[in-house]
C-alpha cells in the first residue's frame, strides 16, 4: 500500500468517525431536551454518558487532545451524577446544554481541518463545581484544571497512596446475551485483569430439568473484587453488553452490613421487554452510503420513468390495447419502477429532527440573549423528509423562530401585566397533510398588528395609503423586502432584511408560507413544503394545443363544464355553480395569454389550496394520470411566471408544471397574465 492509499483510507475513517460524532451529538442534544421535563430519569443519564464516552474513545483513535479533555471532564461529571452523587436539577440540565454545545463547538474545529481548540475556562469552572462538590468528590480532574489553563495559585495537600477497595459485583444476563454470542466468560476474565478477584456461582434459581426452559438464563455470579481502581472503570467492563446484562456493583466498607441481593431473573415477561429494546436499539443493520450515489441512484430511476413514459406514448400512438400481452408487462413494469423510485426516494427522506434539535439550540441562546423566558415544545420529530429540503428549510425555520422571540413574545414582567404566564411558549411541530409536509411555527406572544403592519407600509411606500386590503394581505407585507415594524435595531432582528428571503427561498422549494394571528394571543405561521423535489403524481392536460401538469394532490374533483353555467361577476371575473354555491373561474387559455371562445374548454378541474379554498379550472381536455420528474425550470432554462417547474413527457417533449398558488395568489388579483 503507497502512502497515498493509507492517508486516503484513514482520511475516510476519519471521516466516519466524525458521522458518528453527528450522530451521538444529535442523540445527546435529544436526550439533554428531554431531561428537563423528566430530570429524575437515570436511563436518559446513562444514554447522555454513553454518548459522551463514544465521542471520546473515536477522538482518541485520532489524537485529538482537547476534544479528549473535555469530554473526559464531562463524562466524569456525569458519572456522579447517574451514581446518585448529585441530584438532577434545571441548573445542571443547564450546564450539560453548554458542555453539549463545546462538543459541537470542538468536533466542528477538527472537522475543518483545526488541530487544537480552545475551552473557555467559564465552561470549565461550572464542571469543576459539580466535580468536586457533595459526598464522594474525587480528585481526579487536577490534571484537567491544569490543562486549561485556570489562573489560580494551586494549594499543596497530601494524598494518601491509593488504598484497595472491596467491591461486590453480582451478574446475571438475559437470553439475548448469548444470542448475540456474549460469553460470561469474557466479562469475569476482564474483570480478573482490574485486580484479585473471587467467583461464586449461585445456582439456587435453577429449577428441575423438566420444567428448566433452554432459552432461559438462570444462574448468578457473584464476584469479590479488590482492586484500586474507580467504580467507573467497572462499569465500563459491562457498558459494552447494553441492556442484556444487569451487575449490580457495592463498594463493601466496614459500616456496610454484608447482605444477600439477588438480581431479578430474566422471565417470560421481562424477556419479551429485553427483546423488544434490544431490537429497537441494534436490531436494524445499517450501512454508510456517500449521498451522492444515492443522488445518481434518483436521477437513473427518473430517467427510467421518463422511458417508461415513452414506451405508453408509442403503445398509444400504435394503438396498442392496455389489455394485451406487451400491455400488461409494460404495466407491471411501471409498478416496479413506481416502488423502485419510492423506496429509493426513501433512502434519501430524514426525520425533521434533525433540524428541530438545531432550533433548540437557537431558542435557547436568542432566549438568553433577549433576556426572556421560553418553554419550547417539538411535535411531529418522526416526520420525514426529503434530504435536499432539509438543507433549504434549516435558515428560513432559524430566521422565523428568531422572530417569534424577539418580536412576538413578550418579556416576563408585560407577559404577568396581561395574564399570561411568565413563560413564553415556542411550539415546532410537523405533519403530513394531502401529500404534503406542513411545519408550523406557534407562539402565544402579542401577534401581528394589522393597523401598525398597514401605517409602516404606507411609511415606507410599499403600498398607497387608503389602498384597501384585507387582513390576509396585510399580513402577506411582512414579507416585503425592507419591511419591519421593530423600533430598535438589535443584534438579533429589525434590519427588515429576513422574511423576504425567507419566502424567496422556500417558492425556490416549491414551498409556502401562510400567517394566522391573533393580536394579544400569539401568531402561527404555516409552512408547506413538498415530500420531495424530485417526482410529482399530477395530470397531463391539454390547453390551446399544447400540454401541461397540475399536481394531483391540488385537484379535489373534475367535472364536465359547461360554458352556459358559467357566469360574469365583473372586473373580468367569472363565477361558475358548484354544489351549493359557486367558484371563482380560471380559464387555462388566459394564462397563456388567449381569449376563451368557449368551444374547446370541456374539463373543469376543482382545484384547492393549503387552506381549502377552492376554484375552478378550465382547460381543454385531460391526457393522462401518471408521476413525472420534476426538472427545476431556472437552471435548465428560466423563470416562468405561471409555473412552478417542468418536466419531460414521454414523447420527448417538455410539459410545465401548473403554479397552482400563483393561480389563487396573482390571477385572482387580475395582475398581469403570463
Amino acid at each position: 500500500m503507497s502512502a497515498d492509499d493509507f492517508t486516503d483510507d484513514m482520511d475516510e475513517i476519519r471521516q466516519i468517525f466524525f458521522d458518528e460524532c453527528d450522530e451521538q451529538l444529535a442523540l445527546l442534544e435529544e436526550q439533554l431536551t428531554s431531561l428537563t421535563e423528566n430530570t429524575g430519569d437515570a436511563e436518559k443519564i446513562n444514554t447522555i454518558f454513553r454518548c459522551v464516552h463514544s465521542i471520546k474513545g473515536g477522538a482518541a483513535a485520532f489524537g485529538m487532545e482537547d476534544l479528549v479533555k473535555f469530554s473526559h471532564l464531562f463524562e466524569s461529571v456525569l458519572d456522579r451524577f447517574r451514581s446518585g452523587y448529585i441530584p438532577v436539577d434545571m441548573e445542571a440540565v443547564k450546564t450539560f446544554l453548554k458542555c453539549k454545545d463545546t462538543l459541537f463547538d470542538i468536533v466542528g474545529a477538527f472537522k475543518d481541518g483545526g488541530q487544537s481548540y480552545i475551552v473557555a475556562p467559564e465552561n470549565v469552572a461550572e464542571l469543576d463545581v459539580y466535580l468536586n462538590s457533595g459526598a464522594g468528590s474525587r480528585s481526579e480532574n487536577i490534571e484537567m484544571e491544569d490543562v486549561f489553563g485556570l489562573s489560580f495559585a494551586p494549594v499543596k495537600i497530601e494524598i494518601d497512596p491509593p488504598t484497595d477497595q472491596k467491591y461486590s459485583i453480582i451478574i446475571n444476563v438475559s437470553s439475548q446475551f448469548y444470542k448475540r454470542g456474549d460469553d460470561i466468560r469474557n466479562i469475569l476474565a476482564t474483570l480478573s485483569e482490574l485486580g484479585q478477584m473471587t467467583v461464586d456461582l449461585d445456582v439456587a434459581n435453577v429449577p428441575l430439568l423438566n420444567t428448566i426452559q433452554p432459552d432461559q438464563s438462570y444462574l448468578i455470579w457473584k464476584v469479590l473484587l479488590v482492586t484500586d481502581i474507580a467504580r467507573q472503570e467497572i462499569e465500563e467492563v459491562f457498558e459494552w453488553s447494553g441492556d442484556d446484562i444487569h451487575a449490580e456493583i457495592i463498594l463493601l466498607t466496614d459500616k456496610i452490613i454484608k447482605t444477600e441481593t439477588y438480581l431479578p431473573i430474566f422471565d417470560d415477561k421481562h424477556e419479551e421487554l429485553q427483546i423488544k429494546k434490544t431490537v429497537d436499539r441494534k436490531g436494524i443493520a445499517t450501512v454508510r452510503v456517500d449521498i451522492q450515489r444515492i443522488d445518481k441512484l434518483v436521477d437513473l430511476i427518473g430517467e427510467l420513468v421518463i422511458n417508461q413514459g415513452a414506451i405508453q406514448s408509442q403503445m398509444r400512438r400504435n394503438k396498442i390495447s392496455g389489455d394485451s400481452f406487451l400491455g400488461n408487462v409494460v404495466a407491471a413494469q411501471e409498478q416496479l419502477i413506481h416502488e423502485l423510485q419510492e423506496n429509493v426516494i426513501m433512502m434519501r427522506a430524514y426525520p425533521i429532527k434533525t433540524v428541530f434539535q438545531k432550533l433548540g439550540r437557537v431558542v435557547r441562546e436568542t432566549a438568553r440573549f433577549t433576556d426572556k423566558q421560553v418553554k419550547l415544545i417539538l411535535e411531529g420529530e418522526d416526520t420525514e423528509v426529503d434530504r435536499s429540503i432539509l438543507e433549504k428549510i434549516s435558515d428560513p425555520l432559524t430566521h422565523m423562530v428568531r422572530n417569534a422571540i424577539d418580536h412576538g413574545i413578550e418579556d416576563s414582567a408585560e407577559r404577568l401585566k396581561v395574564g399570561k404566564e411568565a413563560e413564553g411558549l415556542l411550539r415546532l411541530r410537523a405533519f403530513q397533510r394531502s401529500g404534503r409536509i406542513i411545519v408550523e411555527i406557534q407562539d402565544d406572544g402579542a401577534g401581528l398588528d394589522p393597523e401598525r403592519i398597514y401605517d409602516k407600509a404606507v411609511e415606507k411606500k410599499i403600498i398607497e395609503k387608503g389602498e384597501k386590503l384585507d387582513r390576509d394581505e396585510i399580513f402577506s407585507l411582512i414579507f416585503e423586502p425592507g419591511f419591519s415594524t421593530v423600533a430598535k435595531v438589535t443584534d438579533v432582528s429589525g434590519r427588515g432584511v429576513g422574511m423576504d428571503v425567507v419566502k424567496k427561498s422556500l417558492q425556490q422549494i416549491n414551498g409556502r408560507i401562510f400567517i394566522n394571528s391573533t393580536k394579544g394571543k400569539g401568531t402561527t405561521f404555516s409552512i408547506s413544503l413538498p415530500f420531495t423535489l424530485s417526482v410529482i403524481e399530477g395530470i397531463i392536460f391539454k390547453a390551446e394545443r399544447q400540454d401541461f401538469v397540475i399536481p394531483v394532490n391540488n385537484v379535489s374533483e373534475t367535472v364536465i363544464f359547461d360554458p352556459a353555467k358559467a357566469f360574469h361577476i365583473g372586473d373580468g371575473k367569472y363565477g361558475y355553480p358548484y354544489r351549493d354555491g359557486y367558484l371563482s373561474v380560471i380559464y387555462a387559455a388566459e394564462i397563456l395569454g388567449y381569449r376563451p371562445d368557449g368551444k374547446n374548454q370541456k374539463i373543469c378541474f376543482v382545484i384547492e389550496n393549503e387552506n381549502e379554498d377552492k376554484i375552478a379550472f378550465v382547460v381543454d381536455k385531460i391526457i393522462d394520470h401518471s408521476r413525472f420528474v420534476v426538472k427545476n425550470l431556472e437552471d435548465n432554462y428560466r423563470k416562468i411566471k405561471c409555473f412552478s417547474t417542468a418536466t419531460i413527457l414521454g414523447d420527448g417533449n417538455v410539459a410545465f408544471i401548473l403554479d397552482v398558488e400563483f393561480l389563487f395568489g396573482e390571477i385572482l388579483k387580475k395582475e398581469s397574465p403570463c
